[in-house]
């Protein structure tokens, strides 16, 4: 019998032991996570691009003002959506009673009428294989922390860390960069 917990739907920080990697400084939401690997996206890692720009060749109707994020560093031209989930659509995948992931451009319909109350889209995803998130959450680079519903929409993108670290009474300014060497 295996004592595996999946970690899906909750956050996870970066530790300040993690300088100079590509999650240095991210908050990542945690989509699936089982024996087999997790799935996550990178929520704070803002492009100078809104999706109206990356889409301005197609033909569906994209209003003005959603941000994309970089979610991250694996198929990065790959894209997927946070939304609320006010609105479902025919690929959306929970990930609580708050927040859905769409992988497709179902989150626009033909006259963009039917958009979510809030909507990031991002551009590549973070996955890790079976075994390799639990061992890097054991090697202090990870603060695990459950899902804030303001995290997603409402906190400024660069302030992120610290929010989801102080919800559960962390100060990342407080620890040191290299654990063990204070």
């Amino acid at each position: 019998m295996s004592d595996f917990s999946s970690l899906a739907g909750q956050l996870l920080v970066s530790l300040p032991s993690m300088q100079g990697d590509y999650f240095s400084h991210t908050v990542t939401l945690l989509i699936e996570h089982n024996e087999d690997g997790a799935f996550g996206l990178v929520i704070n890692k803002p492009l100078d691009s809104e999706l109206s720009d990356l889409l301005v060749d197609s033909e569906l109707q994209c209003p003005e003002g959603i941000r994309v994020l970089e979610s991250g560093p694996v198929e990065q031209h790959r894209l997927f959506f946070l939304h609320t989930s006010d609105q479902v659509f025919e690929n959306s995948h929970p990930i609580n009673d708050h927040v859905s992931l769409t992988t497709s451009m179902d989150v626009f319909d033909a006259r963009g009428e039917t958009l979510p109350a809030h909507l990031l889209a991002g551009l590549g995803y973070a996955g890790w294989s079976g075994g390799q998130l639990e061992e890097e959450i054991r090697a202090d680079v990870w603060l695990v922390v459950p899902y804030l519903n303001d995290i997603i929409f409402d906190v400024p993108f660069e302030e992120r860390p610290e929010f989801a670290a102080r919800a559960i009474g962390i100060d990342l300014n407080l620890i040191s960069p290299n654990p063990g060497h204070g």
